[in-house]
């Protein structure tokens, strides 16, 4: 007989002076996990592209190699990383993110 506890939700917090559990941060979100894809949810904080690498670095430590997110705010809007390491907002539907890309 046994029992295993998977976890699928979690809370990724990330910021210019963020080094661990306890220290201030400019971003923080819900992330709920399925296998290989993790949802961000509740998004709050300022999303910068140092943010958004260091967000992707966490994930893809955990193993997740897709992404999925959406910012509604009065309209649905997706949060995208360029290549050029940039972030647009566009007025689009949820994207999803290939984190090995």
């Amino acid at each position: 007989m046994a029992a295993e506890i998977e976890w699928v939700t979690g809370v990724i917090r990330a910021g210019r002076k963020f080094s661990g559990h306890g220290d201030e941060y400019d971003f923080s979100c819900t992330v709920n996990r399925r296998g290989e894809w993790a949802e961000l949810i509740g998004g709050n904080g300022q999303v910068t592209p140092e943010i958004w690498r260091e967000v992707k670095a966490a994930l893809v430590a955990q193993g997740v190699t897709h992404a999925h997110w959406d910012r509604v705010n009065n309209a649905p809007r997706s949060i995208v990383a360029t290549d050029k390491d940039q972030i647009s907002v566009q007025p689009e539907q949820p994207c999803s993110q290939a984190l090995n890309a």
